[in-house]
């Protein structure tokens, strides 16, 4: 009987307050060299596929302006604009990256939204192969049962399980810092595939942001039973102005974040939910190099791949196991001192997740190794880890 494995990292960190400052100033934004040109889009609905960004460093110019860089290190699909104009009555959307990754606009002048930019999750839906997707940066839903199968438990760091079975955005920090979207919720009585979380973008411009429009990282289902998480919105400028609406709902309990930056901030635009700071000086678009990591490094003997993408349909497995006794699974975490914490989420396509304890090998603050060993379930299913501090 195989046992097909998805694994996908999870970087988590520990936040710290920002440091207060009152000069108003252009902002130096790390990268934004204007590399992907201006952007202009336009019609009713311009879509990005973060599909043709080219693997590379953050830092790399695209091959193809406008296309953008994936980063796997980072996680995340890096545009680097000159500027950017949304007009009104245009919306922009994303189609995934196949990571997943959130989005990151590095802006060298100013950026203006007068139309919409969505990274809304998609709603529940009845599809017995395709999992409903997030936004960008989120977490798929957990698939309905069938037959004899059970529902499946939401992706993500808080997704959704049997009880309760919405998603949840209760990890991370308010710097949203590492840049996550939110979770998917769990299939519901059989007949329903969760919903997928929203989506997450960091918005950084030298120049002002001005938000007439709106921008949205929803988990837009209307049924508690499979609701998705709201995602992650993060602006970052000397001036964000304007009278527009910003959005990272959920329809029940499980609301995502909103994160504003800037030296001024108009009154006038709808926040909901909100954390307002001021830029920190330097400008901070990742976590600091010494941020708390864990990662997957094996499974019963066989290197995790370094960008898993838990593909979760019958082909595109990271792994492909046919042990069906108790396995090794063997992590890794830097900056995390010994006396932490490093859970394992064992997450079936169908089926209850179970949750570990892995335990401390040997090593250092610097770097650790970390074992569990459990029997693992049938079928697809995904292992995530995550490192707590002391």
């Amino acid at each position: 009987m195989k046992t097909k494995t998805n694994i996908r990292k999870v970087l988590l960190s520990v936040g710290l307050l920002l440091p207060l400052w009152t000069a108003q100033a252009q902002l130096t934004i790390p990268g934004a060299n204007g590399s992907d040109n201006a952007f202009n889009p336009t019609g009713s609905n311009y879509v990005i596929n973060l599909a043709n960004a080219a693997t590379g460093v953050w830092t790399d110019n695209p091959p193809t302006p406008g296309n953008g860089v994936y980063d796997p290190d980072k996680w995340a699909v890096v545009f680097k604009y000159s500027s950017v104009n949304i007009p009104a009555g245009t919306t922009v959307s994303f189609l995934n990256h196949p990571s997943r990754a959130p989005v990151v606009w590095l802006v060298s002048g100013d950026v203006t939204n007068n139309g919409g930019i969505s990274l809304n999750g998609q709603a529940q839906t009845t599809d017995t192969v395709n999992l409903p997707e997030p936004g960008p940066g989120g977490f798929r839903g957990g698939a309905r049962g069938q037959q004899n199968l059970l529902d499946g438990p939401g992706f993500g760091p808080g997704g959704g399980i049997s009880n309760p079975p919405e998603g949840k955005y209760n990890y991370g920090n308010a710097q949203i810092l590492p840049l996550i979207g939110g979770s998917g919720g769990s299939g519901w009585n059989r007949s329903w595939n969760g919903a997928g979380g929203g989506g997450a973008i960091l918005i950084a411009a030298s120049g002002k942001i001005i938000i007439n429009g709106g921008i949205y990282a929803n988990a837009v289902n209307n049924n508690v039973n499979y609701q998705g998480s709201g995602g992650a919105i993060r602006l970052l400028s000397d001036q964000i102005l304007g009278a527009g609406r910003i959005e990272a709902l959920s329809p029940g309990t499980s609301p995502g974040r909103i994160r504003l930056e800037a030296n001024l901030v108009s009154q006038a635009l709808s926040l909901n939910p909100l954390t307002i700071g001021v830029p920190p000086t330097p400008v901070n678009i990742w976590p600091p190099a010494n941020a708390p990591t864990v990662r997957v490094v094996s499974v019963a003997g066989t290197a995790a791949p370094a960008d898993p993408r838990a593909a979760m349909v019958n082909t595109g497995d990271d792994l492909t196991l046919t042990n069906t006794g108790p396995t090794t699974i063997l992590l890794e975490t830097a900056s995390l001192a010994t006396n932490g914490t490093v859970t394992v989420f064992i997450k079936p396509r169908n089926g209850n997740q179970t949750n570990y304890q892995a335990r401390l090998l040997g090593g250092t603050i610097n770097l650790a190794t970390w074992q569990l060993q459990t029997n693992l379930p049938l079928g697809h299913f995904v292992i995530q880890a995550r490192a707590v501090t002391p």
